[in-house]
This record gives C-alpha cells, structure tokens and sequence, in this order.
C-alpha cells in the first residue's frame, strides 16, 4: 500500500476501465466497482422523497469523491484517482 492507502495496481486498472467506458454507463461501472471492492456510495433514493443528500459520494480503491449532481460523479472519482496516481508518480508521497 502506498502512504495514500490505495491499492496502486487495482486503482489503475480500474481507471484505465473507467476511462474506456462510454460516458454514458461509468456511473453504473463505478457502483459496480464500490459493490465488488468494499467500497461506500451515498446517493439519492430512488423514490422521490426519501433520500436527497445535498452530495452524492463514492469511495473506492482508497479514492473518495463528491458531487452536486449524480451525473458529475464518475468525471470527478476519475478526476481524483487520477490525481493521487500523478501525485505518487511525481514523489509526492514519499
């Protein structure tokens, strides 16, 4: 593990996935993944009315992300993994 704690390999292999998923199917890809690793999501109900968060979340691999709207969320958890892979590239975390 990496002083980030995230499974490097994992998180790049899912990265590179995510990155050749069409847009249109990356926020199912990414319930898939939090569902399979263990990881946490934080979405509206499906009924109206229930559950409204104010942000929508998604941690896996170690990479946590937020949004305002569910749409966002895939661009931003990509956005992030993205970054503590370039930041560990860069010695950052040494």
């Amino acid at each position: 593990m990496t002083p980030w704690d995230f499974d490097r390999a994992s998180l790049e292999d899912f990265v590179s996935t995510l990155k050749s998923t069409p847009p249109a199917d990356r926020l199912g890809a990414l319930n898939r993944a939090v569902i399979e690793h263990g990881g946490r999501w934080d979405m509206p109900s499906d009924e109206p009315g229930l559950y409204q968060p104010i942000m929508v979340s998604a941690q896996v691999f170690g990479i946590c992300a937020f949004a305002s709207d569910v749409d966002e969320l895939p661009r931003n958890w990509l956005r992030a993994a993205e970054n503590a892979l370039a930041w560990e590239n860069a010695g950052e975390c040494a």
